[in-house]
């Protein structure tokens, strides 16, 4: 790349940016959290790990009922008003979550959550992508190495409550309050959050999208379906096979998350002078390696060690899987991201039941083949459908 290619590709990151970093990475502290927390809330319960999926389930399909109406919803009443509605219900879903109560209360909170957090990332994500222009790109994957730091400090937080008097639900409450604080920030603001795009985007019929986006999709699908079964159950693993108890297994899913972390400061970086597919390409063969090592080791050190590279390969899935499907939708940036962000609901339901469905039959150990299979099928399917940007893809519009 050019020096002025470089230069159109570094993110621009004025208050508004700055702002939509900050609400993603309070909405990446409670998904990363709500992994996080589902050892302990099904030892409180009394649950199976297949019941205790119903979480996943029901994440996946709120998440993805929502991403269908979003782009209707959006187009009728503004991408403001959106927003702002889903940051409330996105509030009350996770306080009903961390009620004290049984399986039927808790699935109700993660459905308005979920419902509310689908909302809420197709936004940001279409804003950003649009609002920067050719920098989106970049842009996006540096907001989420921001939404990875605060997901890295939720484990931390849910396993520090576990260990003391304040309970591992005090760390997803700081969610809701520093949430509530941000909009209230925002509502000082000019408004920025154009809906013009969008409305235009959901009359179009989906027959009509790209076939190369539908791949795409499915990629990306695949991609997010191995990071949300790690994030679920890799406290399970780690209490079968490294003997951590609950509250440290809480807070040792944070190796995970600081590898993302690193990984996507270092690609917020790379996505500037390299090739989208080329570091997709990259990231598997990293994180397929770094696998291995940790499902290998029997030594709690190796397995963490291991754990934490998996996270630098599979950072860069979810910012560069939507940035490579919006390339791939020929322009329909607000279309393709909410359809992003239904591919991703039903690889978040689908992959943690499979997995722990898996567990019950198996072993957790045994169940986490499932991740080098679906990361392999991703490189497959990466080199069979290549999509690469043409020059106005993310041009003023």
């Amino acid at each position: 790349m050019t020096e002025a290619t470089i230069a159109r590709n570094k993110p621009h990151r004025d208050s508004a940016t700055r702002l939509i970093y900050v609400q993603l990475a309070l909405i990446s502290l409670f998904i990363n959290g709500f992994g996080a927390t589902q050892a302990l809330l099904r030892d409180e319960q009394g649950t199976t790990r297949t019941a205790a999926s119903l979480h996943a389930i029901a994440f996946a399909v709120a998440g993805t009922v929502s991403a269908i109406l979003v782009p209707w919803a959006v187009g009728r009443y503004g991408r403001s008003r959106v927003i702002r509605f889903a940051i409330i219900l996105f509030c009350i879903g996770v306080l009903i979550y961390t009620l004290p109560a049984g399986l039927p209360v808790t699935v109700s909170g993660i459905v308005i959550a979920a419902a509310a957090g689908s909302a809420l990332m197709i936004g940001f994500s279409a804003f950003l992508l649009d609002y920067q222009r050719a920098a989106g790109p970049a842009t996006l994957t540096e907001a989420n190495a921001f939404a990875a730091m605060s997901g890295f400090l939720a484990p931390l937080a849910i396993g520090l409550g576990a260990a003391t008097f304040l309970g591992w639900r005090a760390g997803l409450w700081v969610t809701v309050v520093a949430l509530a604080v941000s909009e209230l920030v925002r509502s000082r603001m000019k408004d920025v959050f154009g809906a013009a795009r969008l409305a235009n985007d959901a009359r179009e019929p989906i027959r009509g999208l790209p076939r190369a986006m539908w791949w795409s999709l499915l990629l990306l699908g695949i991609l997010v379906c191995v990071e949300l079964t790690l994030m679920q159950w890799t406290a399970d693993l780690l209490r079968d096979r490294a003997g951590f108890g609950p509250a440290a297994a809480a807070a040792a899913v944070a190796s995970v998350l600081g590898g993302i972390v690193l990984g996507r400061i270092l690609g917020g970086r790379l996505v500037e002078r390299i090739a989208i597919d080329r570091l997709l390409q990259g990231s598997i063969v990293i994180a397929l390696l770094a696998f291995a090592v940790a499902w290998s080791a029997t030594s709690s050190a190796m397995i963490v060690i291991g754990l934490f590279l998996t996270g630098v390969g599979i950072s860069l899935n979810w910012p560069l899987g939507v940035s490579r499907s919006v390339i791939a939708s020929g322009g329909l940036t607000d279309r393709a991201t909410g359809l992003c962000v239904v591919f991703a609901g039903l690889a978040g339901g689908i992959g943690p039941f499979t997995l722990g469905a898996l567990s019950d039959q198996v072993g957790v150990h045994y169940a986490f083949l499932i991740v080098p299979v679906l990361l392999i099928g991703a490189f497959v399917l990466l080199q069979a459908v290549p999509v690469r940007p043409a020059a106005d893809t993310f041009a003023a519009r």
